[in-house]
Parts: C-alpha cells; sequence; structure tokens
C-alpha cells in the first residue's frame, strides 16, 4: 500500500480507519508486546486493529511481591491490563522471572523458592480472574533467563517448577491453559531432558520460539514436526498442542554467504510465509516479535511490525499482518497441495465452504488456473482474475475452487523428517542399513537418551539414524551405509525429492545415494574438499511392494569420523 501524496498522520489515519472495521479475528494470530516493561498504551488499538486478538506480555514477579509474602500490583501493570480488556484482547501472560526475596534472586530451585514462584502465580490469577486464560512459565530457561543452581540441570529444574505451578494452578483455575517450555529456538535436547523427567504430565500446551534471523522460513514446518515426533515418543504416540510464542525477524543487509538480506518488503514476505507454514504444520498459535521496532528491547534491530513512532506510516509488515488475518478469519488449514519444488499452495476452508488459498514461489513461474472468484497481494491490493497468476516469493491470496496449479493433486506419501517413528514400519519406513551394498537389515534398537536425539542404532561404531540425520559405519573393511528404506503400498507415479547435508568438516566425505529396488538411481559424493550438500528430484513409476532407499554411506573409503549427514526427503504421487 502506497500513500504518495498523503502526510505520515494522515496515511496512518487512513490505515487505522480501513482496518478497525475488521470483524474478530480468532487466536492463532499473536503478537509480542512489552507493556510491562512500560510501553505507552498508545499501542494497544494498532493491536486489534491489524486483527490481532492476543499479545503475549509480562507481569513480574519482583514487582509484584516486593517483599516476602506482601503481593502490589503496580498501577502501571493494571492499566495495561485494563488496556487490554477494553479493547477485546486476550493476553498470554509469562509468569517470570527471579525474585531477590528467594533463591538469592536466581531462578527458583528449591522449596521454598518454587513455593514463591507458586505462590506469585496463584496471586496474578485472583487479581486479574477470567481476563487471563493462559500463562506460559518461564521465558527460555534453556537460554540466558535461568541462573544460579537452577542452571546445573537446566530439564530437570525446569520440570520441578513445572510440576508445582501447574498443579497450583490447576487446583485453583482448571480452566487456564498452562504452556511451557518457551524454549530458545528448537531446543530438542531441553525438551527431550523435560519429558524424560516427566513434564508431559504438567502442561498443556509446548512452545518454543524457532527463531531463524539469517534465513526464510521455508523448513520452520520441520522444526514442529520435530518436535511433534519427539512428543509422541514420549507420550505413547500422543501428540501436545504447540503455540510458537515468539518468531520474527529483523530487517538488515547481508554479512555475507547464509546471511539472507531483509528489506521491509521482505520481512512482510516472511510474516505471511511463516505463519503460513507454522499453521499448516498443526501450531495452534503464532506470536510475533514484535509488535514495533523498538530498540531498547531489541539492541536496535528493527523487529516490528510497526515503525517506532505512530507518527510515521505502518510498516509493510503491518499491512501483510492485517491482510492475513483478514483473508483466514474463520479459515481453517486443509493441506499443502503438491506443487513442485520451491512453490507453495496452502489450502485453508472458511466456515461457509469457500476456499482460499496462499500461494508462491520462490523461484518465480506463471501458473494457468481456473476457479479463482477473488484474489489480492499481501498487501491487501485487488488483483485481476485473468486466467493466470505470477508467483513470485511475495504470497497472494486466491478464493475459490482454484483448479489447474502444477501437480496440485499430488500427496505426500512419505515424510523423513514427518514419519521418523520407534516402531520400525511406521507409514513403510525401515530404517537399517546395509554392508557393501548389500542384504538391507532393519536396525535393532530404538535409543532414547536426554544427551543425545532418539536414534535407532546397530552394533556397528558410530552407526546412528535420528529424525534429521544418519550416520554410516564400516566393519572389516567394508562399508556399512545408513539406509531409510520406504516401502510402497500403492501404484503410480511419485516425485522423489531428497536433501542430503554433511553437518561437520574433516574426514574424507560421504557417499549420497538413492536406489528404487536396490538398483541404484543416484549417487553424489559430499564432504571431504567436495560439496557440502546436494538435492534431488527424480520421477519414478512405484507398485505395491517396490523399496525406495535413501542411503548415506563413507564416500571413497571406510573412515567413518565426520559422517554425519542431514537427510530431508519426501516421496509425493504425481497425476
Amino acid at each position: 500500500m502506497k500513500f504518495p501524496k498523503l502526510g505520515r498522520l494522515v496515511a496512518l489515519a487512513f490505515v487505522l480507519c480501513w482496518v478497525s472495521a475488521l470483524p474478530a479475528q480468532d487466536f492463532r494470530f499473536g503478537v509480542q508486546t512489552h507493556f510491562a516493561q512500560g510501553w505507552n498504551l498508545a499501542w494497544v488499538p494498532p493491536v486489534g486493529q491489524a486483527g490481532i486478538t492476543s499479545v503475549r506480555d509480562e507481569l513480574y514477579w519482583n514487582n509484584i511481591e516486593a517483599s516476602p509474602g506482601v503481593y502490589a500490583f503496580p498501577a502501571s501493570f493494571d492499566a495495561y491490563m485494563a488496556a487490554l480488556g477494553n479493547a477485546g484482547i486476550s493476553p498470554l501472560i509469562e509468569l517470570d522471572f527471579a525474585n531477590p526475596n528467594y533463591d538469592a534472586g536466581a531462578t527458583p530451585y528449591d522449596a521454598a523458592g518454587i513455593a514463591g514462584f507458586c505462590n506469585y502465580a496463584t496471586q496474578v490469577l485472583l487479581h486479574y480472574g477470567s481476563q487471563i486464560s493462559a500463562v506460559e512459565v518461564w521465558n527460555e530457561y534453556d537460554g540466558n533467563f535461568c541462573t544460579g543452581p537452577a542452571a546445573v540441570n537446566r530439564p530437570v529444574s525446569y520440570q520441578a517448577l513445572l510440576q508445582s505451578t501447574y498443579a497450583t494452578i490447576k487446583a485453583m483455575r482448571p480452566d487456564v491453559t498452562v504452556v511451557a517450555g518457551a524454549t530458545s529456538g528448537t531446543d530438542l535436547t531441553f525438551f527431550q531432558g523435560v519429558f524424560a523427567a516427566g513434564g508431559l504430565a504438567s502442561l498443556d500446551v509446548l512452545s518454543l520460539h524457532p527463531y531463524r534471523y539469517t534465513s526464510p522460513p521455508e523448513g520452520i514446518e520441520n522444526n514442529i514436526a520435530s518436535l511433534q515426533t519427539l512428543t509422541r515418543l514420549y507420550n505413547n504416540g500422543a501428540t501436545k498442542p504447540i503455540w510458537v510464542s515468539e518468531i520474527g525477524w529483523y530487517t538488515h543487509t547481508s554479512t555475507g554467504p547464509g546471511d539472507v538480506t531483509i528489506t521491509n518488503a521482505i520481512q512482510a514476505e516472511y510474516v505471511v510465509r511463516c505463519y503460513a507454514l507454522l499453521l499448516s504444520a498443526g501450531v495452534e498459535r503464532v506470536y510475533w516479535y514484535l509488535l514495533y521496532d523498538n530498540p531498547s528491547q531489541d539492541d536496535g534491530v528493527n523487529l516490528g511490525l510497526l515503525p517506532s513512532s505512530l507518527s510515521i506510516p505502518p510498516k509493510p509488515a503491518y499491512v501483510a499482518m492485517t491482510t492475513l488475518t483478514t483473508q483466514l478469519q474463520g479459515a481453517q488449514f486443509v493441506r499443502r497441495e503438491g506443487t513442485p519444488n520451491s512453490t507453495y499452495s496452502l489450502l485453508f476452508q472458511r466456515s461457509d465452504g469457500t476456499q482460499v488459498r496462499i500461494l508462491w514461489a520462490l523461484n518465480p513461474m506463471t501458473v494457468f488456473v481456473t476457479g479463482a472468484t477473488g484474489a489480492v497481494d499481501m498487501l491487501g491490493n485487488t488483483l485481476p482474475l485473468s486466467g493466470s497468476f505470477a508467483l513470485t516469493p511475495s504470497p497472494i491470496f486466491v478464493s475459490g475452487a482454484l483448479a489447474g496449479l502444477p501437480n496440485q493433486n499430488g500427496t505426500v506419501l512419505a515424510d523423513t523428517l514427518r514419519d521418523f517413528s520407534s516402531t520400525q514400519g511406521y507409514n513403510g519406513w525401515t530404517l537399517g542399513y546395509t554392508i557393501a551394498g548389500a542384504n538391507f537389515t532393519a536396525a535393532p534398537t530404538f535409543q532414547l537418551r536426554n544427551t543425545s536425539a532418539p536414534q535407532w542404532t546397530a552394533p556397528f561404531f558410530y552407526f546412528s539414524i535420528t529424525q534429521s540425520d544418519q550416520l554410516p559405519s564400516s566393519t572389516e573393511g567394508a562399508q556399512v551405509a545408513a539406509v531409510r528404506r520406504w516401502t510402497s503400498n500403492t501404484s503410480g507415479r511419485v516425485e522423489i525429492t531428497a536433501n542430503f547435508a554433511t553437518e561437520q568438516q574433516g574426514g574424507n566425505g560421504v557417499g549420497a545415494s538413492i536406489l528404487i529396488n536396490g538398483k541404484l538411481l543416484v549417487r553424489k559424493l559430499l564432504g571431504g574438499g567436495r560439496t557440502t550438500s546436494d538435492a534431488f528430484d527424480l520421477i519414478a513409476a512405484i507398485s505395491p511392494g517396490t523399496t525406495i532407499d535413501f542411503a548415506v554411506d563413507t564416500g571413497t573409503g571406510t573412515g567413518n569420523s565426520y559422517d554425519a549427514t542431514a537427510v530431508d526427503a519426501t516421496i509425493t504421487s504425481r497425476p
């Protein structure tokens, strides 16, 4: 949206009047605020005007219990909570941080400290009553916000705090949703430690902060799949709801290879793409960090949906968020359609049955389609319905029963990340090994360890297969390849896509291969002074019983040092 002839104040007034007519949105679309840190309450209205009805904020323990056992809520806390209530915005309250009255000001770890934290949680819920329907226990306990003796074994310490807090909250307010984790990144090691200590029994929702500051959003859905898989391993095959309670990208210029330049326009693209991908992965709520650019909280980086002043026109990210919430109002995710590599079609359906798709392509292409009844770009501008759409990294929203997208009817039959399991044969997958390229054997042992990822192992030095990587070995001078084998139960044509990437420097590299019914289709040498990654995209015919192998061997020799290799592969039906 452009305002070439409007002054800044007039431009802002125009946008706010435009979006103020939006109906109430659901809680999937959230944003992080810091009203507890003294933000001006003038920042409350823009939240709702973007179609956002939930914010994540704080009510700090040390400000509420300045003296032991004496609870007094600062007027500033009451003021911002009242402002949120009046605006119809629901708060997700972070319960944090340490209090100098307990455990010498470190993270609570002994009985008195944990009891003090539980009492603080109780007082917060008593004071604000039904306005609070969800709380998050601590923030990034696996990172810098955990100090003192509790940091010696963070998962166990967190589980102890979580267990007591959960029991206390549920005893007085069983309706309150208790959110746990809030990890810095997708910290599967921390989650695994918490789960192993019994933490899954003391939470309603898992949360994480899967930041990808220097790379695009694509792939963030795999972070969620990894957490879901780990949860199933410890939760009798069942998952838990997941909220992403922080995610965001700051605008900056690339500092070198592996770091992408993010302009205001690209940041807006990432808003739509990351929310769409996370919703497609089953995430129930997503909170963008941050509402507005605030150097005092962000070391000067520009993470905000809005600029640093209300007198400045909104950033494209804010307008893109408004478009997103408007287009997906009442629409639930149905499926990701089987489009070609680097092209995305995420299908949602509104309550009245109307289909709406979010479409984008990392490699620009034009698609010729029928059935579109409406289309807008990410800034809400209406697009012509000419029978074709030019897809770029900037997402568009297309309504109607769209037909004609390339490979639209394809279905993902198998996914190495999604389907990783502690049961051999799950969704057709068997994880095992071959010796000198022959006689595939299923790995005999599945291990859960707090110090490493869940893995399948075999009696060979170093050998393992985890959800995301494969580590080959050798025996008596012969290569032992780590193999993921999928066995088909259907007929037809499939597209096989796979990405292999070595994870360590050193050694003589690895061999990455794809085989069908034991016949080698392709093999590339990676690492050891060669390229460190490669992607494969193949079409093949299958029938019931067809086997497709994704194998990693020890390369040009039998040395298996530094051979851990990330593997991400899918098998998709093609018309």
